[in-house]
């Protein structure tokens, strides 16, 4: 289930955070998440603010606070868990939820963020939210910052999820975004799937009736090992064609270990001719 974590908590205590020593902004490489992230120049890592809110494991500054303005703050969130394709909406937001639905891309998938309206110390905040279908859990990147800093933290986040790099648990698609990410597109790539595999099945039955003994069992084996060629590419529509062909291939593959083991008919013998022999 999706979640919003605002940064509230936080805000208290950004303001005595102004001054911090400079160090060079690093790739990150999470071995436990499986994602790395290059990091635009800028920015500087926070390891002082790690913790400060649960589930907080990364925190950067970009460029250099002052007493005049609120730093720019990046945090990396662990979500606890996986995210679907499915859009939030803002009946799924708490009560009270006053921000903005925003979409963008990261590694080619379409993926929802919120723009947060908040306030630290009478100052007008904004904090961009957007979650990341990472596989092995997903992860929320959380760029804050002071609304009148807007059209910065637009462009920087674009850049962080460009640096973003990791294997998601969504499937790539051949149809466009908007089809993709519809919510019957998935049960309509299986009523495709199901009505194939039957089609399929009946075509293997009427061909092992009148076709040489072997021939359904060698197609239901050409079948299923074609579907685990398909097994590295990551695509909706590639892996629900090679499920069909596997699950093919497996029926057809008991349809002709029957067929083998079955007695046919014998042909029905040509009535004998009330021609006589010439004479």
């Amino acid at each position: 289930m999706r979640r919003v974590v605002f940064t509230s908590i936080l805000l208290g205590c950004v303001c005595s955070l102004l001054f911090v020593s400079r160090a060079s902004a690093e790739m990150i490489t999470d071995s436990e998440l499986n994602f790395t992230l290059e990091l635009p120049s800028g920015f500087v890592s926070r390891p002082d603010l790690v913790g400060a809110v649960p589930n907080i494991t990364y925190v950067f500054q970009y460029g250099e606070a002052s007493e005049e303005e609120l730093p720019i703050l990046l945090f990396i969130e662990k979500m606890g868990g996986f995210i679907g394709r499915q859009k939030v909406t803002p009946k799924d937001m708490p009560p009270g939820f006053q921000g903005e639905f925003f979409t963008t891309q990261w590694q080619g998938f379409e993926v929802q963020g919120f723009k947060v309206p908040e306030s630290a110390n009478g100052i007008d905040t904004f904090t961009y939210n957007v979650q990341i279908p990472l596989k092995k859990e997903a992860i929320q990147i959380k760029l804050f910052g002071q609304a009148d800093r807007v059209e910065t933290l637009k462009p920087l986040l674009k850049q962080v999820l460009e640096g973003l790099q990791g294997e998601s648990n969504w499937l790539t698609s051949a149809a466009p975004s908007s089809v993709a990410n519809s919510e019957s597109y998935g049960t309509t790539l299986l009523i495709v799937g199901i009505a194939g595999v039957v089609l399929g099945f009946v075509l293997l039955w009427l061909l092992s009736r009148h076709s040489p003994k072997g021939t359904v069992l060698l197609i239901a084996i050409v079948l299923y090992v074609i579907s685990w060629q398909m097994e590295d590419v990551r695509a909706r529509e590639v892996r629900l064609f090679s499920g069909c062909l596997r699950m093919l291939g497996f029926a057809g593959g008991i349809l002709g270990v029957v067929d083998l083991l079955r007695k046919r008919d014998p042909s029905p013998s040509l009535p004998p001719s009330d021609e006589s022999e010439p004479k």
